[in-house]
């Protein structure tokens, strides 16, 4: 069977059972991260408690400062996505104590751009993850403005909340077993939020978990997806009427196939409102850099007005128009 590129980028990631040993991260320069990932790899265990902030020792200098050069390395980035035209957002959402962002998956190949991103908008990012080693021999020890905490959401909604800490707004960019991530995870950061009365939450879902209801059941991507994939479409699809149903201010982004090339090799971001993109030949793209959706959900954060209550689909084309952020969630 042949398999589309949108397939293979949204095909979920295999769950590593407990019981497995974890591989240590490949950069792993750092006595402290190699100790963790040891011990991690040891017991397969983590603590079942939020950890501390992580951060690398201080004699660290140069390492800490190659590091910190990787991690805010998207930060060109994100200013050619226009994340520094708002400058004064920002400077509302702090006058109105929204400093502090909770990202889960920060560690993923997109949750990872979110926090760069994040990073470089000018907010305190909390990055939840299931390993500390792997997320600082990815630099994020390195920064100040990161607080590194175990969140796995497969450990519940009173977990999560004590993971969230003082976070205003949660991102979530996870992915991995369709029932314990992307249904009763998202469910469970959707109350964790709630009770910890955060003022956003944004959800980087998938084009098609609507297919069925809108006519789209016979899709070749949405069959395949359904089929070899574990239901994850319509797993992501209980959750995101979960979260819609919550009360919260929400926006629900839906990209099409992930890639990690950079935008200006993928093409430039096409919005459209919910169920309008079907990953067809018809459609204006059906690849998205990661970069991209990381940026409309920073975007999301920003604009919390315009985005609120937002499903948006996105691709890209490199024959689409360059828009201004200010006008992403427009006319959804």
């Amino acid at each position: 069977m042949r398999v589309s590129a949108f397939q293979q980028c949204l095909r979920p990631r295999q769950a590593v059972p407990a019981s497995s040993p974890r591989p240590c991260p490949r950069v792993t320069t750092r006595r402290c991260v190699a100790a963790r990932c040891q011990a991690s790899s040891a017991s397969g265990v983590e603590s079942s408690q939020p950890q501390a902030p992580a951060r690398l020792p201080a004699s660290t200098d140069a390492g800490r400062r190659g590091m910190l050069r990787l991690l805010l390395g998207a930060a060109g980035v994100a200013g050619g996505l226009g994340l520094r035209l708002t400058g004064g957002a920002l400077e509302a959402l702090a006058a109105e104590g929204v400093t502090t962002v909770f990202v889960a998956g920060a560690t993923g190949n997109t949750g990872r751009r979110v926090v760069q991103q994040l990073r470089a908008a000018g907010f305190a990012v909390r990055a939840g993850v299931r390993s500390t080693a792997k997320a600082l021999s990815l630099g994020f020890g390195a920064d100040s403005g990161i607080s590194v905490v175990e969140a796995d959401v497969t450990k519940g909604k009173d977990f999560l909340a004590e993971a969230l800490g003082g976070a205003q707004v949660v991102v979530v960019a996870t992915g991995g077993d369709p029932d314990k991530v992307d249904q009763q995870g998202t469910i469970d950061l959707v109350d964790a939020a709630v009770s910890r009365g955060v003022s956003k939450f944004v959800l980087v879902s998938s084009l098609l978990t609507n297919a069925e209801a809108v006519g789209q059941k016979a899709n070749p991507n949405y069959i395949f997806l359904q089929l070899f994939g574990g239901g994850v479409l319509g797993k992501k699809l209980v959750a995101e009427k979960y979260l819609r149903a919550s009360g919260l201010n929400y926006t629900i982004i839906r990209p099409g196939g992930l890639s990690n090339d950079p935008e200006a090799d993928v093409g430039n971001v096409v919005l459209r409102g919910e169920d309008s993109l079907f990953a067809l030949d018809t459609d204006p793209g059906r690849r998205i850099s990661r970069d991209t959706v990381a940026a409309v959900a920073v975007q999301a954060v920003l604009q919390p007005g315009a985005s609120k209550d937002r499903v948006v689909e996105i691709v890209a084309s490199p024959s689409a128009p360059k828009l201004p952020v200010d006008q992403w969630f427009t006319g959804l």
